[in-house]
């Protein structure tokens, strides 16, 4: 069975950082800065390998902090993906758990159309 993809993937390690970003009735919180080396990246989102042992779980919010300006996807991020302050905001998809104690985790962008103008205010304060 072969997948179909919107977009090409491109090869693309490089260190990147992220927050786990939470919402609920009571608070709104950001994770602290963890760290993590990507693995590739298209115009709708982006695998990335970390170790650390506070996974996000499927369906978390993430904040990506990540060059990706160099990937030759530039133009597609910025057109289909919601960026803001320079740091693109991801869902996680997928979650790999690999044999040398590190995780593969599967983010897709969120895309500028989706319905999140009640809490951009909210991310947008935590990821300062």
């Amino acid at each position: 069975m072969s997948e179909k993809r919107e977009f090409l993937r491109v090869d693309y390690s490089k260190p990147l950082t992220y927050k786990i970003i939470g919402h609920s009735k009571r608070k709104d919180f950001a994770s602290k800065i963890m760290t993590a080396v990507s693995k590739n990246l298209s115009a709708s989102g982006i695998m990335f390998i970390t170790n650390v042992t506070k996974v996000p779980k499927i369906a978390s919010l993430v904040v990506l902090d990540l060059d990706y300006r160099t990937a030759g996807v530039c133009q597609e991020i910025e057109n289909k993906a919601l960026v803001l302050d320079n740091k693109i905001i991801g869902r996680v998809v997928r979650i790999e758990d690999n044999e040398d104690n590190t995780c593969g985790i599967g983010v897709a962008f969120v895309k500028r159309s989706e319905p999140m103008l009640p809490i951009l205010k909210d991310i947008e304060s935590l990821i300062k």
